[in-house]
């Protein structure tokens, strides 16, 4: 392990551990997404900037607001990432009152609103909540049975990103019927296709290098979760990486885990310590593709790899709040 992921690797063991010591009646299923979220920045845990972004959500939001439903520790964590952000938690009521006029109102809808106020400003709110409904009538048009509220997410990303309704749909659809053959979980590969469609890359080419990631873990003793985790490798898919030396990282990054407290199986567990093994890799890798930038295609590519990467943590925060909600 170099020594760049090996820092992000203790940044992140050390902010979840900030998480489970300071935020111990939230939910601790979300304390590793949260250390991920900062870990992503290169930022260890603000404990006051969270607990004033959660105090902002309380005073602003009403008692029986989707705010404050089980997504409520989360959007906290990334209001607390923003400069200003009470701001940013206007912005995004703001857009919330706009896609509430597009889709039913729902615990992923603030998620929503808030990936489209991070991205874009208030006069494009419209637009991108008119064709992100086209974008998920679409896709609940392929597959009505598998397309819920979990997926407005995805359907905005897709209508941020510059590919048009008719490419994100086919490649979408071109993807998952690749590979729906070789998992049980219909939902994990529709979250799959998602990712993947973002990629320049030719359809075979990407399944055939996340089947080449998922089968060499495998055979390394690391299965791989094949539900929504699935996504996470979507994303490393969509990275110019040696495919042998993604594998190799992100077995180095879960033995780096599993040595810590709390990441065994009474803690975090196996399936969800590798999952976060390959997002750490993604980010590590994602910032290298950033500081070596050469030219446009580059920047299409790295552009494509950041949507595709918030897709999947969109999967992963829409999961742990599903799991929360059984649980509760």
């Amino acid at each position: 392990m170099n020594h760049s992921m090996k820092q992000r690797c203790e940044l992140f063991v050390r902010n979840r551990d900030i998480m489970k010591s300071n935020f111990k009646w939230d939910n601790s299923a979300l304390h590793p997404l949260s250390a991920c979220l900062y870990t992503e920045q290169g930022l260890e845990i603000d404990v006051e900037k969270i607990k004033s972004s959660k105090i902002i959500i309380k005073n602003d939001a009403g008692v029986f607001s989707t705010f404050r439903s089980t997504a409520f520790f989360i959007l906290a964590t990334m209001f607390s990432l923003d400069k200003f952000p009470e701001d940013k938690f206007h912005k995004t009521l703001k857009a919330y009152e706009i896609l509430k006029q597009e889709f039913w109102s729902s615990q992923y809808l603030p998620l929503s609103a808030f990936v489209m106020a991070n991205r874009i400003e208030p006069f494009e709110y419209e637009r991108v909540a008119q064709k992100s409904k086209e974008i998920y009538q679409r896709m609940k048009k392929e597959h009505p049975f598998l397309t819920s509220g979990e997926d407005y997410g995805f359907a905005i990303m897709f209508a941020l990103s510059d590919v048009t309704i008719d490419k994100a749909i086919d490649e979408m659809e071109r993807c998952y019927q690749r590979l729906k053959g070789n998992f049980f979980s219909a939902n994990g590969v529709q979250s799959l296709s998602h990712t993947l469609a973002l990629g320049e890359e030719n359809t075979d080419e990407k399944c055939n290098r996340v089947m080449g990631i998922f089968k060499g873990l495998k055979e390394k003793n690391c299965k791989f979760g094949t539900g929504m985790e699935l996504s996470t490798l979507g994303v490393l898919a969509l990275i110019p990486e040696d495919m042998d030396q993604t594998i190799k990282d992100i077995i180095e990054v879960n033995e780096y885990l599993l040595s810590c407290k709390g990441f065994g199986a009474l803690g975090t567990g196996k399936v969800q310590r590798l999952m976060y093994s390959a997002i750490l890799v993604a980010q590590e890798y994602k910032k290298y593709c950033i500081e070596h930038l050469m030219n446009m295609t580059s920047i299409n590519s790295v552009t494509s790899i950041i949507i595709a990467q918030q897709i999947a943590i969109s999967v992963v925060i829409a999961a742990s709040i599903t799991t929360s909600t059984h649980s509760n």
